[in-house]
This record gives structure tokens, sequence and C-alpha cells, in this order.
């Protein structure tokens, strides 16, 4: 997975929710999980995801927060779609 591409467009999308706020919590993010741009797997994305959409629930709401998360997901998605399809087949 091209995590730097990755972040990159999940940035761009998410920066109109909150532009103020996002460049920081995608940093905050990254190191909870562990990974900078150039190491972040499948694995790690979704658990930044899942971060992320937690840190914007506060200035987004619930149901703000729940549709940066399905974007981010269906970006990873399409970054990552070997990924998806090994969790399928368990």
């Amino acid at each position: 997975m091209d995590g730097e591409a990755f972040l990159r467009v999940v940035e761009e999308k998410i920066t109109p929710f909150a532009p103020v706020l996002i460049k920081g919590i995608i940093k905050k993010q990254l190191s909870a999980v562990g990974a900078t741009p150039a190491t972040l797997t499948p694995e790690k994305a979704e658990k930044f995801i899942g971060g992320v959409a937690e840190a914007l629930q506060m200035f987004l709401g619930p149901q703000g927060s729940l549709k940066v998360k399905h974007m981010m997901l269906k970006e990873l998605r399409r970054f990552a779609p070997e990924y998806f399809e090994r969790k399928s087949l368990i």
C-alpha cells in the first residue's frame, strides 16, 4: 500500500470538515498507531482511521465523524483492495 498517497488523499478530503485541526490529528494518530506515511500498512491504516474518526467526533458530532470514517475506509479499500479481499475470506 502507498501510505503516503493514501494520507494525501485522506487529508485533502477531510480538510473541508476540520481545516485547522486535521494536520495535527493526522500526526497524532499516525504516532498512536506507530507508523509514518512511508510505513503505513492497511492494518495500521484501519486503526488510524478509527482514531481520526474518534478525534473528530468532538468537533463534528457522531454523524459527521461517521461520514468521515466511511470516506476514509472507502479510500483504504481503493488503496489496499487485497487487504479487504483477505479479510472477507476469514
